[in-house]
């Protein structure tokens, strides 16, 4: 049965004080500390191996592994045989393609070892006492992020030190994997727990939903979280009558949106007239060249590339030298891991969504487990979660899928 309440302790005092100090360095501590010189440098390299190395004691420390699925154990052994075969013909295929560099630019996979301490966690303590403690890391940088923009309307100044962009004249910074997710979390427990005290969720929603549209401005996690929404008023499992009412709902909120104009200027975005015209350009580019680059060898595609020389970083960001695998997605991913991706990505969310379905049909399905997977579907285009920017989720993603498919079960 899924616990409601948190017992604090010395074990869970652990278990949270890692979790924080993860979810506080993935999203760089706020930005609230400079680094500066050689710090810098380091600190860009190195940062996402640190991470991994702090969840690697928490694994070591939890013992997690003897108390886990043996679909995770598979999945994590499956992994890391895939990564040693893609680094290792990565380094043999190119002469200037560093062992060091090929792995430090694949350490962020390592990662994926969160998973096992996040699913004991939940175990013991139910997947609400994980989620609150993420909540409180939301929460912080929804604030921070609100009075950085405040504070820069009013004064020009910044306190943050972020690589901060402008959008129609407004700032924008990225909220990061948790910031995002936590908006489809807060609305699902809203939405299926309106009898209970959900203040802080609601105004942790309505704090998300605003640094999303209006600080973040990122066209694919408008998609991504609103199609997660979408799909919990839709899916989840209630009445007829309260489904009437939820599709009710978004046929009044698709009229505001499309009455208000924002639908117009959503589409308008991807126009020839748009700012975002070139972004929009390049990004087909890019899409078409990832594609070509894994069809020549769809086994291995291009692999890893870490070296520095022109030729190396000519495949890596194409003839025009402006491609990133950021920019897109599930298809970027695929000349970097060939037909491993199978192994590393199909597979579980292949399983996820067979596991919804199979719950969603038994009426035993979570509302977060349909937002949470619709989420990481309509984020696989283009911001998918095996980009290192956004990869925190994946560990996340798999404890959180294999601990409802256990709690269901039992």
């Amino acid at each position: 049965m899924n616990k409601t309440r948190l017992c604090i302790n010395k074990t869970n005092a652990v278990y949270i004080s890692f979790f924080l100090i993860l979810a506080i360095m993935d999203i760089n501590v706020f930005y609230l500390i400079p680094i500066e010189g050689n710090l810098s440098w380091i600190w860009g390299v190195y940062r996402k191996l640190l991470l991994v190395i702090v969840a690697f004691m928490l694994f070591v420390w939890s013992k997690a592994w003897e108390h886990t699925t043996s679909f995770m154990k598979n999945y994590v052994v499956a992994m890391m045989t895939s990564l040693s075969i893609i680094v290792v013909t990565s380094v043999l295929r190119y002469d200037t393609n560093p062992l060091k560099y090929v792995l430090l630019e694949a350490s962020y996979f390592l990662l994926i070892f969160l998973a096992f301490p996040i699913y004991r966690f939940m175990v013991r303590n139910g997947k609400n006492s994980f989620f609150s403690t993420l909540n409180i890391v939301a929460f912080i940088w929804y604030v921070i992020c609100i009075m950085q923009v405040l504070i820069y309307s009013v004064t020009g100044n910044f306190f943050l030190y972020v690589d901060h962009l402008f959008r129609n004249d407004n700032l924008r910074f990225s909220l990061k994997s948790v910031g995002c997710v936590m908006v489809v979390y807060n609305f699902c427990k809203i939405w299926t727990e309106r009898d209970k005290k959900i203040g802080f969720n609601l105004l942790q929603f309505c704090l998300g939903m605003y640094c999303v549209f209006f600080i973040q401005q990122t066209r694919a996690f408008f998609l991504a979280i609103g199609g997660a929404i979408v799909a919990v008023l839709l899916l989840y499992p209630t009445t007829v009558s309260k489904k009437a009412r939820n599709i009710m709902l978004l046929i009044v909120i698709a009229c505001i949106i499309v009455g208000n104009g924002f639908l117009s200027t959503f589409l308008e975005s991807f126009g020839s007239k748009s700012i975002e015209y070139n972004s929009t350009i390049l990004r087909q580019g890019a899409f078409l060249y990832f594609w070509e680059e894994f069809v020549k060898n769809p086994i291995l595609g291009h692999g890893i590339i870490a070296g520095s020389s022109q030729y190396l970083q000519q495949i890596k960001t194409g003839p025009i030298s402006c491609y990133y695998y950021a920019d897109t997605g599930f298809i970027g991913e695929l000349p970097q891991l060939g037909i491993f991706i199978t192994n590393i990505y199909i597979w579980p969310l292949c399983r996820a969504i067979k596991m919804s379905f199979k719950q969603a049909k038994e009426k035993t399905v979570d509302a977060f487990s349909i937002g949470f997977l619709v989420y990481i579907l309509l984020s696989s285009p283009t911001v998918i979660c095996l980009n290192p920017a956004y990869y925190f989720i994946w560990p996340i993603f798999i404890a959180f899928m294999e601990y409802e498919r256990v709690e269901k079960q039992t």
